[in-house]
């Protein structure tokens, strides 16, 4: 048997079928990216492929010329390899090539193409070349020179890179499955020096061992590239899985070492002191599915939920998922502290506590849970007492209860997330504030604060925010938010009816805020009992009112008005009448303006008010008189006195019968101010402290204002207010000076003090007339106007005598 032609006829038949095989691998190789780059042995393949194509070409060449063109083709794949080899190396152990250098590889490998395609012109490569059959195939019989040699020789360089460069990744990688992984090609890669050695000692004229090493590398590099092209699947399938997920994942090989991890573990292994082994080790007790696991990391011990899966049982790869519930576990312990050394003020404390567990049926739903434990606190807010509900479930306590909080809490006890909110309870007629947490797992307490005042005083605010905090009534804000709901076409004829109380701001001053109040208050109570059913009533600030009443036309609108009179008519609040000024206009069509309409109702109320607030004023200006007789009969029987020694002063200074009429009124009420100060004060038998004094100054304004008020006595309001004016300015309230006090003003402050001098007080006796006189003339020029001191010694006191 001839062992030649046999490997011969065994390598031309199976050449295309290995050239198919190349191309295919290499197509597969192609399409798998590394780190982001084209797998470069998927570039030997197909060169590979070419050569193999080559060769069988050559071997079935009917002439020479067509086999040294097969033979340049089979070179262009033999040249080719080592440059793909170089940069598939350096891809596989991490080594960046420049570009530079991939172009000088390229250029290596062109160049020794060219050499061999351009051999007939200068016969580097083969000096002779003759074609020989041997069972019937071409095979070239050569006389080789010296650039044959340049092919070797650069697989040789190819090989000692490729070799030094797999020792080193071996000495410095400390994966041993990478380790491994080099050493393998390392040993595979020595076998090519076989091929080199044969070829360089001219051997390979009886075998060319060539294909059959090429093939041999090829089909152990293809082998482990599918095998890594597969394994680059299975860990892409487990970064689907598990790369973006927040819990700390990771993926194992058979020698414990991480191949594969997320964001979340890369966190958790980074800067550990315990090794990756050692935390492996832990994880890898047979007890993880049964209990927690405790895991010291940087002396700190944090507790997991362990996972671990077999991910892919023939590349060996095992995947890991930890779930760290450290907090939760330091929350329980806390928890479990805190009961323990807090029992008693857990009992004690003003919130309620209870304690419950989920129930799950037989499919693991929830669908009930007991009550385990339960305050005091907790009793006193529900109603229900622990005897009566410890050991129960929440269908027995409560059968019509929910099925949707039994979910809600059941929630709590199963994912550890706390919920807050409001609650009202119907069965106890309270608000509560509701805490659920989980102290443990399928367990939830549940903390109620009472909030029921807290609730009433938000509803009283949103109820202020719209309403009149006196009258009960509907504010401005309410009224023109409703007139513009109302301003609609189904409503018309729209009514509004404006309404004053009159008399207000001089029962304020004279009787008080309280007696202001009761009058609002009364006068809002009539207008309510008169207004129309389906009104909106309001009161827009001070004494005024509106109504506003859809779909009421203008005979509606009077009868309204004239109803609200009758009934203020005979109403009182103590002495004084109640009386209501009203205005009202009607829109009629939906071209008019409400805020227009809104003018005119107010101007037809102010209109009326004109004389109706006259005479009320006058008649309450009368009360007041009559009111502050009666709080202080000294003040009655000083201001009457005073009255016609005002009158007299006028007389002899020969002021006209008018002046002198007018002046004693003034004298009557030049202390009308005093309705505002406080009786105590009026009647205190003592001297006045300083505070009290302070307040007895501010009645020449509050008569004032009283007097003021009403057009009957405006003028008298201005001697009143100036009666306290001294000649040398230092008198009060303006400090007017000299001629600035009227003469009217001057008269009452001589008369008043006079009075005040001669009348017994209970703290000390009146002086005498003449002391009296003396006084007046002591200061005379100073306190008093000395023109009319005088005319009232000489004209008044000493006539008198």
């Amino acid at each position: 048997m001839n062992i030649q032609n046999v490997l011969l006829n065994l390598i031309v038949f199976t050449l295309p079928v290995i050239a198919g095989g190349y191309i295919f691998v290499g197509i597969k190789l192609l399409k798998q990216k590394v780190d982001g780059h084209y797998n470069y042995f998927s570039a030997i393949m197909f060169f590979s492929a070419v050569y193999a194509l080559g060769y069988f070409l050559s071997l079935n060449s009917l002439t020479i010329e067509t086999m040294i063109v097969a033979r340049n083709f089979e070179n262009l794949g033999v040249i080719a390899i080592p440059s793909c080899g170089i940069v598939y190396v350096s891809q596989l152990l991490n080594r960046k090539l420049s570009h530079k250098i991939k172009y000088l590889l390229g250029a290596v490998s062109g160049t020794l193409w060219v050499i061999y395609i351009t051999n007939p012109l200068h016969h580097w490569a083969f000096s002779q070349i003759d074609l020989v059959k041997i069972n019937g195939f071409a095979v070239a019989a050569t006389t080789k020179g010296p650039g044959y040699y340049l092919i070797p020789a650069y697989y040789a360089i190819f090989l000692i890179y490729t070799s030094i460069e797999l020792l080193k990744a071996i000495k410095t990688t400390n994966y041993e499955q990478l380790k491994r992984s080099y050493l393998f090609y390392f040993l595979t890669v020595q076998t090519s020096w076989i091929a080199v050695i044969i070829i360089l000692t001219g051997l390979d004229k009886y075998l060319d061992p060539t294909p059959i090493v090429i093939l041999l590398l090829l089909l152990i590099f293809g082998y482990c590239e599918v095998k890594n092209m597969l394994f680059r699947l299975e860990i892409d399938r487990w970064k689907r899985n598990f790369i973006k997920i927040e819990e700390i994942a990771f993926l194992v090989n058979e020698y414990n070492e991480i191949v594969c991890l997320n964001n979340s573990a890369s966190i958790f292994f980074a800067g550990k002191k315990e090794s990756v082994h050692e935390i492996l080790k832990i994880l890898d007790h047979d007890d993880h599915k049964r209990k927690p696991m405790k895991i010291p990391i940087d002396n700190d011990a944090h507790w997991f939920y362990v996972n671990i899966n077999d991910f892919d049982i023939k590349r060996k790869l095992t995947s890991y998922m930890l779930v760290d519930f450290t907090e939760h576990h330091q929350a329980e312990a806390a928890l479990r502290e805190s009961e323990e050394k807090h029992r008693l003020l857990i009992t004690q404390m003003a919130q309620g506590l209870a304690v419950h567990e989920i129930i799950l049926d037989e499919a693991r739903k929830i669908v009930d849970f007991r009550y385990l434990d339960a305050n005091d606190s907790y009793e006193r807010l529900t109603g229900h007492k622990s005897q009566d509900i410890v050991g129960k479930t929440a269908l027995q306590v409560n059968p019509q209860m929910d099925k949707a909080w039994i979910q809600k809490y059941g929630q709590v006890a199963v994912t550890g997330q706390p919920i807050h909110f409001d609650f009202y309870d119907r069965n106890v007629d309270k608000y509560f504030d509701i805490v659920a947490y989980s102290p443990r797992f399928k367990q939830f307490a549940v903390i109620i604060s009472d909030m029921t005042e807290r609730k009433k005083a938000e509803q009283e605010i949103r109820y202020l925010s719209y309403h009149d905090y006196l009258t009960g009534l509907y504010n401005r804000r309410f009224y023109e938010e409703e007139l513009e709901r109302l301003d609609i076409p189904e409503n018309l004829p729209i009514t509004l009816i404006m309404a004053d109380v009159n008399g207000l701001k001089l029962i304020n001053d004279s009787f008080g805020h309280l007696k202001g109040d009761e009058l609002l208050k009364k006068a809002a109570s009539l207008i309510c009992e008169g207004a129309p059913e389906g009104s909106v009533i309001a009161r827009l600030g001070g004494d005024e009112f509106i109504v506003i009443s859809p779909q009421t036309d203008i005979f509606e609108a009077v009868e309204v008005i004239n109803n609200m009179k009758l009934k203020t008519l005979n109403e009182r609040i103590d002495a004084f009448d109640v009386s209501i000024s009203f205005g009202y206009e009607v829109k009629e069509s939906e071209d008019q303006d409400i805020q227009e309409i809104y003018k005119r109702a107010e101007d037809d109320m102010y209109k009326h008010k004109l004389y109706e607030s006259a005479s009320i004023k006058n008649k309450t200006i009368e009360l007041i008189m009559n009111t502050l007789y009666e709080k202080s009969g000294r003040e009655m029987r000083h201001s009457r006195r005073v009255s016609e020694l005002c009158k007299s002063i006028a007389v002899a200074m020969g002021l006209t019968k008018d002046a002198v009429n007018q002046i004693g009124a003034a004298g009557l009420m030049h202390d009308i101010g005093k309705m505002g100060i406080d009786e105590k004060i009026l009647n205190k038998e003592g001297p006045l402290n300083f505070e009290e004094w302070l307040e007895i100054k501010r009645h020449p304004e509050i008569g004032y204002r009283i007097l003021s008020s009403s057009n009957e006595f405006s003028e008298l309001a201005k001697y009143v207010y100036e009666h306290h004016e001294r000649w040398d300015g230092k008198g009060y309230p303006k400090k007017l000076k000299g001629p600035e006090i009227s003469i009217q003003a001057r008269i009452i402050g001589v008369a008043d003090s006079y009075d005040a001098m001669t009348c017994d007080r209970s703290y000390r006796k009146g002086l005498n007339q003449r002391a009296a006189i003396s006084e007046l003339r002591k200061y005379a020029g100073q306190q008093f106007d000395p023109e009319v001191t005088q005319i009232f010694i000489e004209n008044v006191l000493m006539k008198e005598n």
